[in-house]
């Protein structure tokens, strides 16, 4: 009797160290960094698509790219003022999610995403990424040349029904990318963003934005010429088949407002240099794209547009039918 217990007492024990190790695994895998043993030279230690071929960030050698004709990018929704805005720190980046009444969100059509998704890619988030100083922070290069930070929006496919599901599936998330260049004054809405960053100093705060602006207005001026290509998440677990669209003129910010960013810590040391190193291009094409103006649709001026149509064709209707009874008479 005295063995059994003793064996179950053991069972427990190993049950309950096993349980400890798992889940001690499972946070440690889920923790990543950008220096030392969690740096990106280690990322492939605890997620295997890390190693891939196809991965992300690169630097584009404009002599070497292809041009290239697809239909014109379609922004629905871009001017369209969130409910919500949400902004953390989560010890990797300052993420931001917005919220948006029912058929409101972003979306994006056309360009290269055509091929892939006949319904569109929805917003899903947005995100950035620095450095310690302006000559570096960008995560893709333009021959050989890093800005001091970049700005990622992340899109999903619709076919897919959640973020999750799109992750690593073909052409399941899309991310669009903008550098910055520091200048005297700062493009739409970041002067009220950064001026809010020190309200989430420390990783796992959050910040819900007072005054909230749409997603057109954290975006460069203008989005008609850009290079894209296939690639991957810059951050684990870097799933492939991402497709990526690096839009050429930058987004401006000053001084003060990236040193912002800068100032942000993650455990007891600062935010910075939360850039993955560019990645061997390998087979991949680089395609050059420079069209007119993209279009932009907005459910709002839809709705606005549609109603004045209604209008005038019920007063045409009316002014017809009075027409017809004078003449009657």
């Amino acid at each position: 009797m005295s063995c059994l217990r003793t064996a179950n007492g053991f069972k427990k024990f190993v049950s309950a160290s096993f349980v400890i190790f798992a889940l001690s695994e499972a946070v440690r895998a889920q923790d990543f960094g950008y220096e030392g043993r969690s740096g990106p030279a280690h990322w492939g230690e605890e997620y295997a698509r890390c190693t891939g071929k196809h991965q992300s960030p690169i630097n584009i050698n404009h002599v070497s790219v292809k041009q290239y004709s697809f239909p014109k990018l379609e922004f629905h929704n871009f001017n369209v003022e969130p409910k919500s805005m949400l902004v953390t720190n989560n010890g990797h980046t300052v993420l931001v999610k917005m919220s948006f009444n029912k058929g409101k969100a972003p979306r994006v059509k056309g360009g290269p995403l055509a091929e892939k998704s006949s319904v569109g890619y929805q917003f899903e988030q947005f995100h950035f990424h620095w450095g310690e100083n302006d000559t570096i922070g960008s995560e893709d290069m333009i021959d050989n040349h890093a800005y001091p930070a970049e700005l990622h929006v992340v899109l999903r496919n619709l076919e897919y029904p959640s973020f999750a599901s799109a992750l690593g599936k073909d052409h399941g998330i899309a991310v669009m990318a903008f550098f910055f260049q520091i200048s005297s004054s700062s493009t739409g809405g970041y002067t009220n963003f950064t001026s809010m960053l020190p309200q989430i100093e420390r990783k796992g705060q959050s910040v819900n934005m007072t005054k909230t602006f749409p997603l057109r207005q954290y975006l460069s001026k203008d989005l008609g010429s850009y290079y894209t290509y296939t690639g991957s998440l810059t951050t684990p677990p870097c799933s492939e088949e991402v497709i990526w669209m690096d839009f050429r003129t930058p987004i401006d910010i000053t001084e003060k407002q990236l040193n912002a960013f800068r100032l942000l810590t993650a455990h007891d040391d600062h935010l910075k240099n939360n850039f993955r190193p560019t990645q061997p291009l390998n087979d991949r094409p680089v395609y050059s794209i420079r069209q007119e103006s993209p279009l932009f649709v907005d459910s709002s001026a839809g709705g606005s547009r549609h109603h004045f149509k209604t209008l005038f064709l019920v007063t045409l209707l009316a002014v017809l039918l009075s027409a017809a009874n004078l003449n009657g008479a």
